[in-house]
């Protein structure tokens, strides 16, 4: 240990120092009991590297930590994970809560019964890394070590089981239980019971992107929604899962993340929300990514409560007066400044207060949640149980932006189509028909002001060009064909839901992974599309701008060059009963999505 600046001793393996030389030694001994014996070059070179990186202030090349510190410390409880310094406070605490021992417990009664913006600014201590040490890449490539364990099932057949060292399942019907003999809790929600909290194993740092990542695969494996097929055998280590963010990049989803990152393979550079969808669209996994950034009028994380009480709330009815609800949703990837979680529930306390329910992978389950996971009995202090998975306003009100990834559970169907096709009598009736909910386009622009004056050739408005999308050419042979992104920040919340039938001219600047199904309703006979826009009041000019349209089938073009050809689908729609038959061949399709969908997950 040598001197840094006169008597002040430091670590050699982390920036940690102090005067005390006795003291640090001591840290040394408590902290990095693995770089004192072994590999002690890969060890220290690792440690000089990290030393290069986090004695700089990140905030000097780097916005993600203003106002909450620069530098990182290691945790000295020995996790190996490195922390802003402004967040060690919180860390330990939540590892003081991982820490809780088995709880005195009392039996239950008989009879009675009581669930890019983020990320992008840093990639982290080991952003300039070409390749992580040789001795955590063989602990990757190892992966956590698993046990059989025989157990006898209900109806007395012995069941062999895999037990892996970083993942425990039934946690969630086990926190469901607490919550529901906590008193302090109004109503709480879950996602479904099928995900595994799975966290990192000793010593190997900051990789909790993938942790979450595998933590939503759990829950396709075992619910065999589509994309299970992608994640056979044993779950995907952090090194494969790196492979098929890379594989997914080649094929040029969200592929700038390469160019930001400078490559993710072999290497310990910070992944978040753009990486998790490239995945798992890249596994055919149907998800969305959302984000939600501070407002004069919201702050980050309450607009974050309110979309993730919605979420949760999606399949519960308002009569629904149960103080605890397990839904079979998907859980959600929550990504925010330097760390990301998976939010596994929501709950409302007695107070008013709200937190997320969350598996956090940089801590392990608790010993008492363990004990409680096949047990009939009652915690004595089911609160102090449950700290270690809320995460509520003190936490979150620090940061001002938070991105979530969602796997949707209804599809989205653009219905599109020069004017005067249809395309508003078909969303109705299909709304009536199937439950999804309209989305007239051309309605929320003009509610929304997106209009900056009118033509007075064509007779039509024009959308301000300072608020438009300019990822590709479309003619201005359409009314509002542009769409800007105010309007598409004005929706978002909502088609990242899923179940929308979106009403609008053209398709080809909604992002692909939001739709479906696109479905483009046609005139053949220009003498009928011809009547119905003179009936509109159509200016002639704009009239045959909009026939020249529909002859050229320029929007049936635009949506195959902008989706996949098989979720592309023309219609006609020039007479009464073509309505009806088109209704019921969409109403097929959705129904069809849907029961997949539910035959997935029971």
């Amino acid at each position: 240990m040598e001197s840094q600046g006169g008597n002040i001793a430091a670590c050699p393996f982390c920036i940690f120092s102090d005067p005390d030389a006795n003291f640090v030694a001591e840290h040394v001994e408590f902290c990095h009991p693995e770089d004192t014996v072994g590999s002690l070059d890969d060890h220290c070179t690792s440690a000089e590297n990290m030393r290069e990186t986090t004695s700089v202030n990140v905030g000097s090349s780097l916005d993600y930590h203003q106002g909450l510190g620069g530098r990182y410390v290691e945790c000295s409880h020995g996790c190996g994970e490195l922390v802003p310094d402004a967040e060690l406070y919180t860390h330990l605490d939540l590892h003081f809560s991982e820490s809780v021992a088995i709880e005195d417990t009392e039996p239950t009664e008989t009879g009675t019964s009581d669930l890019g913006q983020a990320q992008r600014a840093e990639l982290g201590p080991y952003a300039h890394e070409k390749r992580m040490p040789a001795w955590l890449k063989k602990l990757l490539e190892r992966g956590a070590d698993s046990v059989q364990t025989s157990q006898i099932s209900p109806d007395g057949r012995l069941l062999r089981r895999d037990m892996v060292e970083n993942e425990v399942a039934n946690v969630i019907p086990t926190l469901a239980r607490l919550c529901e003999q906590d008193k302090s809790v109004q109503r709480a929600f879950f996602c479904g019971p099928e995900v595994n909290q799975i966290f990192k194993l000793p010593r190997e740092g900051g990789f909790c992107g993938y942790r979450n990542i595998q933590m939503l695969i759990s829950y396709i494996k075992k619910t065999r929604i589509q994309g299970h097929e992608r994640f056979p055998g044993r779950m995907p280590t952090i090194l494969q899962l790196q492979d098929m963010i890379e594989q997914a990049w080649d094929m040029g989803i969200n592929s700038s993340g390469r160019v930001e990152t400078g490559g993710i393979r072999g290497t310990r550079k910070y992944i978040g929300t753009p990486e998790a969808q490239a995945l798992f669209l890249y596994a055919g996994v149907p998800c969305e990514a959302g984000s939600f950034t501070q407002t004069k009028e919201l702050r980050a994380h309450d607009a974050l409560y309110m979309n993730v009480a919605a979420y949760f709330r999606q399949e519960s009815s308002l009569d629904d007066k149960k103080k605890i609800v397990v839904t079979s949703l998907p859980p959600i990837y929550l990504q925010h400044q330097g760390h990301s979680l998976t939010i596994i529930g929501f709950e409302i306390r007695d107070n008013g207060c709200a937190n997320l329910l969350v598996f956090d992978p940089m801590f392990k389950t608790t010993p008492a949640i363990k004990r409680l996971l096949e047990a009939t009995t009652r915690s004595a202090d089911p609160a102090r149980l449950l700290k270690a998975y809320r995460r509520g306003t003190a936490y979150f009100q620090k940061y001002k932006v938070f991105e979530v990834l969602n796997m949707r559970e209804s599809p989205n169907v653009i219905i599109t189509g020069t004017p005067g096709v249809g395309k508003t009598v078909h969303c109705e009736q299909l709304a009536q028909e199937t439950g999804l909910r309209h989305l007239s386009i051309n309605r929320i622009a003009k509610e929304r002001d997106c209009f900056e004056s009118f033509d007075q050739k064509l007779e039509s408005w024009v959308v301000d060009e300072d608020k438009l999308s300019l990822s590709g050419f479309v003619p201005r042979i359409i009314l509002l064909t542009y769409i800007p992104w105010q309007l598409l920040d004005a929706i978002e919340d909502e088609v990242l839901q899923g179940g929308y039938l979106i009403d609008w001219h053209a398709c080809e600047l909604f992002p692909k992974s939001w739709i479906d199904l696109v479905v483009v309703l046609r005139c053949p006979s220009t003498s009928i599309l011809y009547d119905r826009l003179s009936a509109r009041g159509y200016h002639e000019t704009k009239l045959q701008e909009n026939l020249d349209a529909e002859i050229f089938g320029v929007l049936a073009e635009e949506a195959r060059e902008a989706f996949d050809e098989e979720a592309v689908v023309e219609l006609n729609s020039e007479h009464d009963g073509d309505v009806e038959n088109n209704c019921a061949r969409i109403s097929a399709w959705i129904e069809a999505w849907q029961k997949n969908r539910s035959e997935s997950t029971d």
